[in-house]
């Protein structure tokens, strides 16, 4: 990796901190005193009992967490639990089952840590613990905390980026994309391979769920003052125009999705391979599917009044639970978690680390298939965006949003009229959900 990058990529998201901490936001400098005894708890037993909210195996639990846990804490008992659909936290909580830590995404963080009750100020661990806070990525922290409290460690980040497929873009004749467009210039270049040749090639798709979950201008879905759904606004209207209405101007485009009856998903970039970009989250190349075409990747590209700035962050997180009888020790395993020595071997395996360390930034992608590619640029080139607020109640949102979104793709709906109609809806739904 470049240290010019590295540099830059650290600045910018130092930069993305000062955003958010004009409000009411987590004190990451604050210092544990210099000359305080710190005690470890590393030998003292403990059974800390994991529930993968985020739907990980116990086989990838272990591969990337927990078997490097258990060799570093032999007097520690990892039980791990998967969540999934027949297996739901609640089910586990109506179950009496005690649960110690859970892994899970920002996306989740609202619904399934606070909204149970489960948030616990990690501040005073902090303190005692005696962790430099000044080791970490600003951004990538505060999007875990809420109301200045910091419930859950990142143990990796994430963000958006734009994946391109070489194989189209070598058979038509076209320049692949670079770091730093603007969208005007993506849409643009989707427009030139949006096209027939014996099967329908579509030159830009967007992710829309995680566009509008992710977006760079911080857009929320609802409004923490009022309550009410957030979108029926002249940022949205842009947001979405750019980003996934513009995209399907092409000829050929949407008449496309019609015959697919649906939005694009991953598998229409990884397994059809009739698209030529794609924006997505990041680890997408970690699919099996990812190495049976020659894909390329750059940073997502920026509106024109925002220069330089990405996506929100989107780690996963490890939370300690409130109703945990071994938080000290759950702090052991988020420190060992955020060390440098750990977050080197996730570097390596090619996730984006949350420590600033160069060395840490240097052995990325080391023991990937991928370490040749381009990716530390696309992933340094833009600064984040100011993480939001989320709430539990956003799916009453952003669920009618995406139907409706779909129908403006199609022609059936103007956006004013989807943004609107999808306002009402979630604001009844908002208001039976008070009631």
């Amino acid at each position: 990796m470049r240290k010019t990058n590295c540099k830059a990529f650290a600045t910018c998201l130092l930069m993305a901190f000062v955003l958010v901490a004009c409000s009411e936001t987590l004190n990451l400098s604050e210092q544990p005193i210099p000359d305080a005894e710190s005690k470890t708890y590393t030998d003292e037993p403990a059974e800390l009992v994991v529930f993968g909210a985020v739907g990980n195996s116990e086989e990838v639990w272990n591969e990337r967490f927990g078997t490097a846990l258990k060799q570093k804490f032999p007097k520690y008992k990892f039980t791990y639990i998967q969540g999934n659909a027949q297996n739901s936290l609640q089910n586990v909580i109506t179950s009496g089952q005690t649960i110690d830590l859970i892994h899970d995404s920002i996306g989740g963080m609202r619904t399934n840590i606070i909204d149970n009750g489960f948030n616990y100020d990690l501040t005073p661990l902090i303190k005692t613990h005696k962790i430099d806070m000044e080791r970490f990525e600003p951004a990538v922290f505060q999007s875990l905390s809420d109301q200045g409290k910091l419930y859950g460690f990142p143990l990796h980040d994430g963000g958006l980026v734009l994946y391109y497929n070489k194989d189209i873009f070598d058979k038509f004749g076209v320049p692949y994309p670079k770091n730093g467009m603007t969208w005007d210039e993506a849409i643009a270049l989707g427009n030139r391979l949006t096209r027939f040749e014996d099967r329908q090639y579509i030159g830009l798709g967007v992710s829309i769920n995680h566009m509008l979950t992710m977006n760079p201008y911080s857009l929320p879905f609802i409004n923490e003052a009022t309550g009410k759904a957030a979108i029926n606004t002249s940022d949205y209207y842009k947001l979405i125009s750019k980003t996934i209405l513009e995209p399907t101007f092409a000829d050929g485009y949407r008449g496309y999705l019609t015959s697919l009856n649906k939005t694009f998903n991953n598998d229409n970039f990884m397994k059809d391979k009739n698209m030529a970009m794609f924006v997505m989250n990041f680890y997408l190349q970690m699919q099996p599917d990812f190495n049976t075409f020659n894909w390329g990747i750059v940073s997502l590209p920026v509106f024109s009044d925002l220069p330089g700035v990405g996506s929100q962050p989107y780690p996963n997180g490890l939370f300690i639970t409130s109703t945990s009888k071994y938080k000290d020790q759950g702090m052991e395993v988020l420190k060992f978690l955020v060390s440098d020595e750990f977050q080197t071997t996730l570097s390596k395996k090619g996730f984006i680390p949350v420590v600033k360390s160069q060395a840490v930034r240097d052995a990325f992608g080391q023991d990937t298939t991928y370490k040749d590619k381009q990716i530390i640029e696309a992933l340094s080139t833009n600064k984040p965006a100011a993480p939001i607020i989320r709430s539990a109640n956003d799916g009453l949102i952003s669920t009618p949003l995406s139907v409706n979104l779909a129908k403006v793709i199609v022609g059936n709906m103007d956006l004013n009229t989807a943004l609107r109609e999808t306002e009402e809806q979630a604001n009844k739904a908002l208001e039976a959900v008070r009631k």
